[in-house]
């Protein structure tokens, strides 16, 4: 193991000093990229801390440990097989509750400054490596969040408020809405029945929708969102690709989150169902249509790789190139289980996002024509009349909202 090129590696990717000692807590090494960054009273503190506290509170010696100072920098020590690794300090860019916390002669506002900020998720990733550099059984994140993160009594108030409601919804008789009256409306966008989900949401029940929120308008965006992903799994369950699934569900959330108006709240997450229902009505007739035999994991890969690059020229030979196999393989098994070819699909995709922008955005005809790879705006104005029979000036005189 090259502990210096490690040292190195993590430093630079965390902006922070990275030590080690011995399992005794004598040092032995320190790296720093940065000159500014100096802490060499803090790690003498951080190392006398374990050492006197390490047996007499329970503290895991296989774990690595979080160690948060004056509620300003995080230090973390890290077992690597016969020695300890310390990383810090650090800040995070988003709140992160540091079980231990201890407190020493106040920062001055130049070594404050000086703390980097790092992205928690990125900072654990770091955490792991090196802890499982250096273990026979890996560590994973969820045991590393259990001892320093996560509040014991979290759970134990969890499972008060769940006997407590449980308690509460007895006493009065009331009871959630029924199961069954979901798997109706949830199969039914899966189906891509528009009018078995009409039925579903115009069901009377003597149920009630869960307690989600303390507040009307925070329960009714709690249970926007929780319909509007389960919507989005039925409609992948329906055969839509889970990246435009996926998609659009954040485009509905997000909005959902904007609105501080219930009834304008409650009509966009039941647009949500609609829509998904609708395009698995669609994604159905075009497989009925064009006798497509079903999916396959290939021809799925290639439509996500295809959605995920709609503003570049897509080639099949790159196609294939990712996904590793023959590009005339490809374009035989994709026109098997889609019912048409691999260039065909890629031209009917961007022209669908070109509908989008000419109704939605603001954008020139030759902005549009560029940001979907095509070599000019005439290039594209061939393929959008022949896929739509109009040109995109009458699509967007037509359609377009006038409105941004």
């Amino acid at each position: 193991m090259n502990r210096h090129y490690l040292m190195e590696h993590i430093s630079r990717r965390l902006h922070t000093l990275v030590r080690f000692y011995t399992a005794a807590w004598e040092p032995v090494e320190t790296f720093c990229a940065r000159a500014d960054l100096q802490d060499d009273h803090l790690g003498t503190v951080i190392a006398n801390w374990f050492c006197s506290r390490e047996a007499s509170y329970n503290i895991p010696k296989n774990i690595p440990v979080f160690l948060s100072l004056n509620q300003q920098a995080v230090y973390t020590r890290i077992p690597a097989g016969s020695g300890l690794f310390l990383l810090g300090p650090v800040s995070f860019s988003i709140p992160v509750e540091i079980r231990r916390q201890d407190t020493v002669p106040a920062f001055s506002s130049a070594f404050r400054a000086l703390i980097p900020i790092c992205d928690f998720h990125e900072f654990m990733a770091d955490v792991l490596l090196i802890a499982n550099l250096f273990r026979s059984k890996c560590i994973d994140e969820e045991a590393i969040l259990l001892e320093n993160c996560i509040n014991p009594q979290v759970r134990q108030d969890l499972e008060i408020r769940y006997m407590e409601h449980t308690f509460e919804n007895q006493e009065i008789g009331k009871l959630h809405n029924p199961y069954d009256q979901e798997i109706r409306e949830f199969s039914s966008i899966a189906k891509g029945d528009l009018e078995g989900l009409r039925n579903s949401l115009s069901e009377d029940y003597p149920g009630e929708v869960g307690t989600l929120a303390r507040t009307p308008l925070r329960q009714m965006k709690n249970r926007g969102i929780v319909v509007v992903a389960l919507a989005s799994r039925a409609a992948m369950k329906g055969g839509i690709l889970p990246e435009v699934a996926y998609s659009l569900s954040d485009s509905y959330i997000q909005k959902i989150e904007d609105c501080d108006d219930i009834p304008t709240i409650l009509h966009l997450f039941h647009s949500a169902e609609y829509r998904y229902a609708q395009m698995v009505f669609d994604h159905n007739e075009r497989k009925s249509s064009q006798k497509v035999t079903g999916p396959n994991g290939y021809a799925e890969k290639c439509k996500t790789y295809i959605f995920s690059r709609l503003h570049e020229k897509i080639h099949v030979r790159e196609i294939a190139k990712e996904l590793n196999i023959n590009a005339n393989y490809l374009s035989e098994i994709f026109h098997k289980h889609e019912g048409m070819t691999v260039t065909d699909y890629i031209h009917t995709q961007k022209i669908k996002l070109a509908q989008n922008l000419l109704v939605y955005s603001r954008y020139t005809y030759s902005e549009i024509a560029s940001y979907l790879g095509y070599s000019s705006q005439s290039h594209l104005g061939r393929r959008f009349k022949q896929h739509t029979g109009v040109t995109m000036y009458q699509y967007r005189n037509k359609y377009g909202t006038g409105s941004f």
